[in-house]
């Protein structure tokens, strides 16, 4: 049997090298079909993904261990905090394996089920829930779905009582926002040609029109919505890369305000409202800080600003003050303020190693704040903070009984690049560390995002086996804040790329050891990932890209994909030549050479409208014609899904990807 599957993969590489080699001198600019349709690259798809399910029977041994291993990692979470809106609590949650909405009054333990969200998902190939909301009247529920995997999201408003629905197709984001009478429902429209949320619009369930409430005809601005603690209101908002612009929705009567602030280049401000007064945190004089006015007044009065060493991120209204995030150095605050912004209380969200954020944000009058912590060897665990009394209390924690935390080792360490330190957080299991441990290295660096250091069983089996976990957080991310992300886009975005090696190298040999290096990068991560293969090919052993954005030059240069045109501060602009010669030094697919490339393992979206699936096919392939290598170098299109997998499958993906780093990183020289 295991003849006949060499002699099927033959063929199959052979037929797929062979479409290959019949479009190189392309450089498989074919391979990009935009309606989806094209026979040719479909059947060259089909022929890279029976080669890697051929290649996977070798693996499929660990990669059902390793499910195995997280299945029996049985989770005993601890119970999770309710949302609490206008005096009722929710919950979407498993009960006895199907997903449930759920709705509770604070102050009883009645729970009732509103909505069965797996019965709903269980009747398509692909289902991803966006935003959900329940009406005002408790009558309705609306929510945002996607049914296929590519972002475009439908409207369905369901009544509780009868589970009768009315939907509205439209290409939507995952906004949901109720009139104040229950009868009309506000979303987002993305532009056809570019996916770009543009408009915000009202849908009314009593004779279904779709009336147009706002439009933002600046192709590189987006337009986003969300509720005011004072919920008869709604704030509006268009913004670009560097600035933005709001409006105050009434949600009682439909009109639209005038922008607070008119939108000028690098002017930034997000506001709320409650109890008839803004709140307004704004960099208009620079540095971010909190602003106030009446509702009707555009003179904003300073009432708090940080200290010019740290970095207002974001703040809450309550009924007893004000919650605002602050960031300093890599450590984040939660500083708790009056509201004339006299500071009250101050404390580290989480210790130095762990990660914690904000992640139930109870409603104005509730004065209630979750907090949900970890670190990538301490299980999840669940806080509330009470902003009326400034009191800091643990609600519970997921346990693992086969676990012990006390094994494993978990550190903050800072790798020197290009006149900076980046910081790099690592776990490994004590037990299992040796001079000659792997590493697996994950990267993202982009949009001023900085990658959390969860807890996951899946890590857990990589440290298991021996191998050491890092989280390089390289420029282009926000571990350091707003300077940090600049450092590292746009035109210096090479600066995250050396970063990313700076950091695999220091990690080959990390306590004096003789390392092998995997690294593993998702869509902006690819560009990462794929970047520092250019640069230094021979340092890994293996790599792991999804949904990969490694054709940069080209997508940018492309204003029929999405959203282009406003990400070109985060990537370059290839209409400047200064700007697209820069670009040309990190863009993966053209810098690629006749090197000795690690086995690399690629997974693309047949939907995806985000970084289309082509980009990682295009390179895949290119990469396997031009390496001097021996690969293998595995492309795997993913029919059913876009940009972000169907759950459903998440753990057995996952299981082959390590299982696939794992053997290369288990080879011998």
């Amino acid at each position: 049997m295991r003849l006949v599957n060499i002699i099927l993969l033959s063929f199959s590489v052979l037929a797929s090298n062979a479409i290959a080699s019949e479009e190189s001198k392309q450089n498989h600019q074919w391979l990009r079909d935009d309606s989806r349709s094209n026979a040719k690259v479909i059947r060259y798809l089909e022929q890279r993904n029976r080669q890697v399910e051929q290649f996977q029977q070798a693996l499929q041994p660990l990669s059902d261990a390793l499910q195995e291993e997280w299945a029996n990692h049985r989770v005993q979470r601890g119970s999770q905090p309710w949302l609490i809106r206008d005096g009722k609590e929710y919950l979407v949650t498993r009960v006895e394996g199907q997903r449930w909405l759920r709705v509770r009054d604070a102050n009883s333990s009645q729970i009732v089920d509103l909505l069965n969200i797996e019965q709903r998902a269980n009747q398509h190939d692909y289902y991803q829930l966006g935003g959900w909301s329940v009406s005002p009247d408790g009558r309705k529920i609306a929510l945002t779905e996607d049914l296929v995997g590519n972002e475009q999201y439908q409207m369905a408003v369901v009544e509780v009582a009868t589970g009768k629905e009315q939907r509205f197709n439209t290409n939507g984001d995952t906004t949901v926002i109720w009139s104040a009478d229950s009868q009309s429902v506000y979303g987002i429209v993305k532009t056809v040609q570019d996916a770009r949320p543009s408009r915000l619009v009202r849908y009314s369930l009593v004779g279904g029109q779709v009336t147009d409430v706002y439009t933002e005809t600046d192709q590189t601005w987006l337009v986003s919505a969300y509720l005011a603690s004072d919920r008869q209101f709604a704030i509006v908002q268009s913004n670009s890369e560097s600035a933005s612009e709001q409006r105050v929705l009434d949600l009682s009567n439909g009109e639209l305000s005038a922008p607070l602030a008119k939108r000028r280049e690098g002017l930034e401000y997000y506001a709320d409202v409650a109890k008839g007064k803004l709140y307004v945190q704004s960099n208009r004089d620079g540095q971010f800080a909190l602003y106030s006015s009446s509702l009707k007044d555009s003179d904003w009065q300073l009432i708090y600003a940080p200290s010019h060493d740290a970095e207002l991120q974001t703040y809450y209204v309550f009924q007893s003050g004000l919650a605002a995030i602050e960031q300093k150095q890599g450590q984040k605050s939660l500083v708790i303020l009056n509201h004339r912004g006299r500071e009250q209380h101050r404390e580290l969200l989480s210790p130095s190693g762990s990660v914690a954020w904000l992640s139930r944000v109870g409603d104005y009058a509730s004065d209630k704040l979750r907090i949900r912590s970890m670190s990538m060897t301490q299980p999840a665990l669940w806080e509330e903070f009470d902003v009326s009394t400034l009191t800091r209390r643990r609600l519970s924690e997921d346990t693992y009984p086969s676990y012990q935390s006390d094994e494993y080792h978990t550190e903050t360490i800072f790798i020197p690049s290009g006149g900076v330190q980046v910081p790099v957080t690592l776990a490994y299991k004590t037990s299992m560390l040796t001079e000659r441990s792997p590493v697996v290295v994950y990267g993202y660096g982009a949009y001023g995002f900085t990658m959390k250091p969860y807890f996951m069983p899946q890590t857990i089996s990589l440290m298991d086996r021996g191998i050491i976990y890092a989280i390089a957080h390289v420029r282009g991310g926000g571990y350091f804040g707003d300077a940090w992300h600049q450092s590292g886009r746009g035109v210096n975005k090479i600066n995250g790329i050396k970063d990313f090696v700076a950091v695999s190298k220091a990690m080959s040999t990390y306590k004096k050891g003789q390392r092998k290096v995997a690294a593993i990068g998702s869509s902006a991560g690819g560009t990462l990932v794929a970047g520092a293969l250019n640069q230094a090919p021979q340092l890994f052993s293996a790599a792991s890209l999804t949904v990969p954005f490694v054709d940069v030059v080209a997508s940018m240069s492309d204003s029929t994909l999405p959203l282009t045109a406003q990400q070109f501060q985060e990537w370059g602009n290839p209409s400047i030549p200064e700007e697209r010669a820069k670009m040309a030094q990190y863009d993966p697919i053209l810098n690629l050479t006749s090197a000795n490339y690690p086995a690399t393992l690629a997974r693309v979206g047949w939907h995806d409208r985000r970084v289309p699936y082509w980009e990682g096919a295009k390179y895949l392939s290119q990469l396997e014609a031009i390496s001097s290598g021996t690969g293998p170098y595995l492309l795997e299109t993913d029919f059913e899904s876009g940009h972000a997998m169907d759950q459903r499958k998440s753990s057995q993906r996952q299981a082959m990807e390590y299982a696939f780093l794992i053997k290369q990183l288990q080879k011998s020289e």
